[in-house]
This record gives structure tokens, C-alpha cells and sequence, in this order.
């Protein structure tokens, strides 16, 4: 089949993926509107091309730009309708404690870009950060990012984030059926109050129909129904439902879905240990830092611009360490502070997680700062300082937090106790083994661990990869806009409130 689409008149494919997965690409990645298909007549000079094209079997789009005479071939991403479903991978078996089984993802790069179809379009590489940094540009003003030591690797991490938040914006298969919490009842979905609400915009209630996504609960180990808005961060929710604005909080990638639930485990670990000693102003110990190459290598670097970083211990009850990264300063004219924060059962890993993001903040809000100089004037950051309503994107969660105003905030978040040591938790050798304690660790602190798979058939079968949005009601989500933020109905953390938080 072929279609115009501008200046370019686009054929096929003939075999193996159907046109319309090719045409629905095409529209996303050109941010059309969802009802928009493309039509047209092919230039007659080049119609004899394209019958010829049209006569050859090919699972590829062929692209002809009749303005240039240029001809170009564009792999496509199946769709629902072309995906098997996906087969069951569960390789779980890790040798030394690894998180991690061996990577089956090769051809990555190739299976996931094209500048055409996507569904990444771009791979941008920044080179004036303290770490080699890539961009993974996906179709939807949504990107993976990559940090790492050299560009291979970086561009191999941005690669999988975008995967993963692909898979995690929306249903591959929504349902249409719509009911209330009321009517579903506690044995069979989540009930929505355990979440974390918040008091602004559309409240909940429990006959609030809504659409829901299939979950299973590691806890009761059985399925449960989990609110589509929650369970996809993307979901074209109606207005009159949605009761939170959610965040790909939560979501994991792995080799299989065991992996894919334990990293999104250990980012809702960290993300709730932030936010517990954030809004709790709970007073964290410095952590010992052991011999790695690249931590020091950071704090030396962020010691030459003049700040201080700080490692502090917020692991909680949830049992999972958890590191929080300070990079304060009191120099003239600089930002005077930034967070990040890092978890999970390996220590090196969770402390350079916490401190490759902190240090690229820091150098990274030069940038920000020039290309936006409006967002960042001190006039507005004071506005935002005193009225908290206005803190509304995830910048200016960041940016009010760097003013010389703003140090009361957290000025007693570092103790005065020794220095400790962040223990390594890694004394498996299969990862359903270490999701399992996680599990039984979180039911005897009262809390149920349920995840949502999201991958979808071409992750799953072409790919290797899996992904899961982990839900632990009870723990605080992360949020960005401080209207948003989901502290009501939470007794572990009870009714403190607290200031905008200052995570990136």
C-alpha cells in the first residue's frame, strides 16, 4: 500500500508487519492528532518507481522524497495486531548476588530507532557533563537517558529507559469497562485510599468509576485490580476520573518480569525514603564511602565547583537500603543545594546511582538556567519560596531549592552521628529468591508489593525485555507539583506535609 504523507510517498510494508502498524508509527512520531491518516497522489514523474516498489515483498517502509529524489528504508515497531503474545521468559538464576541476569538485548539499537517511525527518533550525546551523557528522544516529548562512564554505555541505558517508559505511558490493550472501587470490593482490586491522595483538584470516592489494569499481588499472590491512571503514567484518563497525576514512579525494566518487579521495587525505595525524610525532617547519617573509582572521582569534581557531597543513609523500614545525595555549597552566587537519591540491595551501585545525579544536576542547571532565564529569575523563585501552590514542574521542585532562603528546609538533615557503612543485602543466586524476602519483608511491615506488567509482545519477543509498574500502597509516590503531591491517608508517615520537595 502507499500513502502520501507530504513530501514524502511512503510504501509498504508488504510482509510481516501490516501498514496500518507502519502508519500509526509514522503519525506519533510526527505528533499528529489520533484521528489523522495520510492520503494523497504520487507525483506522476515517480510512478513507475513506485509500482515497481509496490511488486517486491518487503517488511520494511520504503520512503521516496519526491522534492529530492531521495529514497530511504525505515524498519518498523508491530504493533497489537502484529505481536504474538508475549512468551513466557523467566530466567531468574544470577551468579554472586548479581541483580542482573546476562543481557540477551543485542540489536537494540537497530530493533527501537528510527527517525521516521521510531519509536525513539534521536540519540543526542552531551559531552560538557561530568559523565557521558545520551539522550534517547521517543515520540511523545519523552526521553531515556543514559549516564555512565563512556557514550557506548550511556547510549545502551537510554536505550532501555526509553523502552521502559514507552511501555509504561499507556495499555497496549485498554478496557473499556469502567467500575467503581465500591462495586469491585478489596478481593478484587486496590483500594484506591491506600495510594496516598491529595486534597486538590478531583477527590475520590469510592464510587468513582474508573478504568482499570490487570495486577498481581506478590503479597496475597493473586490478582488484583490496579487503577489504570496509576498503572500507566500516560493513561488517556477522562478528566471527571482522574484523582492522581501520576509519574512513571514505580517502573522497572528487566531480562524477565521478576527482574523488571525488582528494580521497580528499588525505585519505589528510593523514591519513598526521600520523600520520608524530606517531609518527616528526619536527621540522616553520613555513610562511609567505600573505594570506587567513580564516586571519588565525583566528589572531587563537585569539590572543584565549590561544593560538598554528601552521602547519607535513608534507608527505612522498608528494609531496602537507600542512599541520599547532598551537593551543597555557601558560595557567592551559586545554587546552594541538590538531591538525588539512589536503592537497592548493592551499596556501590545504590551510592552511584544517587551521585551521578546529583553531579549532573549541578552542572546540568547552568543550562537549564540559560535556556530558560525566566524560570530561574530570583524574583520568581522567591514567589515560589513563599507560595508553594506555584511550585509546579519538576524544575522548579529543583530550582526553589537552591536558594540561600531555602536552607532552613533541610538544614537538619545531616546527624551528627559517625559515619556507617551501607550493607550489602546480595546473598542470592536467583532473583525470584531476593523478591521473595523483599516481599515477606514488606507483609511484615503491613504492606503488600503489586505490580502491573506493561510490556508489551514486541518488548517481550523481539527485544528480551520486560516491564513492570510496581505499586506499594502505603509507601509515598513521587510527584511533581506540590498539588500533587499524595501525602493524605499515609500513617506511616502521619500528617506532616512538608515543603516542596527538591527531587530531579
Amino acid at each position: 500500500m502507499t500513502r502520501m504523507d507530504g513530501g514524502l510517498t511512503l510504501i509498504g510494508p508488504t510482509a510481516g508487519v501490516c501498514v496500518d502498524c507502519a502508519e500509526t508509527a509514522r503519525l506519533a512520531t510526527a505528533k499528529a492528532p489520533r484521528d489523522v491518516r495520510l492520503k494523497g497522489l504520487v507525483a506522476p514523474a515517480f510512478q513507475p518507481l513506485v509500482t515497481a516498489l509496490e511488486n517486491q515483498r518487503h517488511d520494511t517502509v520504503i520512503a521516496i522524497r519526491t522534492d529530492l529524489g531521495l529514497v530511504s528504508t525505515h524498519r518498523i515497531t508491530p504493533g497489537n495486531c502484529c505481536s504474538p503474545a508475549p512468551a513466557a521468559n523467566e530466567e531468574t538464576k544470577t551468579p554472586n548476588g548479581e541483580l542482573r541476569t546476562p543481557d540477551r538485548s543485542a540489536g537494540l539499537k537497530d530493533a527501537v530507532v528510527d527517525f521516521r517511525h521510531g519509536p525513539v527518533t534521536a540519540l543526542f550525546r552531551t559531552g560538557d557533563l561530568p559523565l557521558a551523557t545520551v539522550t534517547a528522544e521517543l515520540d511523545s516529548h519523552t526521553a531515556g537517558y543514559g549516564r555512565t562512564t563512556s557514550f557506548e554505555e550511556a547510549e545502551r541505558v537510554a536505550l532501555f529507559e526509553a523502552v521502559e517508559r514507552r511501555n509504561g505511558m499507556r495499555p497496549r490493550h485498554p478496557d473499556p469497562r469502567e467500575a467503581s472501587f465500591a462495586e469491585l470490593g478489596p478481593d478484587q482490586a486496590l483500594d484506591p485510599q491506600r495510594l496516598g491522595l491529595n486534597d486538590f483538584g478531583n477527590t475520590y470516592h469510592p464510587d468513582l468509576k474508573m478504568r482499570w489494569a490487570e495486577g498481581w499481588s506478590y503479597t496475597r499472590r493473586g490478582p488484583v485490580r490496579v487503577p489504570e491512571q496509576v498503572a500507566y503514567w500516560a493513561a488517556h484518563t477522562p478528566a471527571e476520573q482522574r484523582f492522581v497525576h501520576e509519574t512513571s514512579n514505580g517502573c522497572g525494566l528487566g531480562n524477565s518480569l521478576t527482574e523488571a518487579v525488582l528494580h521497580g521495587l528499588f525505585e519505589v525505595a528510593e523514591r519513598d525514603a526521600f520523600l520520608m525524610a524530606w517531609y518527616a525532617q528526619t536527621s540522616l547519617t553520613r555513610i562511609t564511602l567505600p573505594p570506587d573509582p567513580l564516586l571519588h572521582h565525583l566528589a572531587d569534581r563537585l569539590e572543584e565547583l565549590g561544593y560538598e557531597l554528601l552521602f547519607l543513609n535513608a534507608t527505612n523500614d522498608l528494609g531496602i537500603p537507600a542512599v541520599l545525595t547532598l551537593a551543597r555549597t555557601t558560595g557567592e552566587g551559586l545554587p546552594q543545594a541538590f538531591f538525588a537519591a539512589g536503592a537497592g540491595p548493592d551499596p556501590v551501585k545504590a551510592l552511584r546511582s544517587a551521585a551521578v545525579e546529583v553531579a549532573v544536576d549541578v552542572e546540568a542547571f547552568a543550562d537549564r538556567a540559560r535556556a530558560n532565564p525566566e524560570n530561574y529569575r530570583r524574583e520568581r523563585l522567591l514567589r515560589l519560596l513563599h507560595d508553594p501552590t506555584l511550585v509546579r514542574s519538576m524544575d522548579d521542585h529543583v530550582a526553589v531549592n537552591t536558594l540561600p532562603e531555602a536552607r532552613e528546609r533541610y538544614a537538619n538533615l545531616v546527624s551528627d552521628d559517625p559515619p556507617e557503612t551501607l550493607h550489602d543485602q546480595r546473598n542470592h543466586t536467583d532473583l525470584r529468591d531476593l523478591l521473595d524476602r523483599y516481599t515477606e519483608d514488606l507483609r511484615g511491615q503491613g504492606l503488600e508489593l503489586i505490580a502491573v506488567d506493561q510490556s508489551d509482545p514486541h518488548t517481550t519477543n523481539t527485544l528480551g525485555l520486560h516491564c513492570a509498574k510496581v505499586v506499594v500502597p502505603g509507601t509515598l509516590p513521587m510527584t511533581f507539583g506540590h498539588l500533587h503531591r499524595r501525602t493524605t491517608g499515609l500513617p506511616r508517615l502521619g500528617s506532616t506535609a512538608g515543603h516542596p520537595h527538591p527531587f530531579p
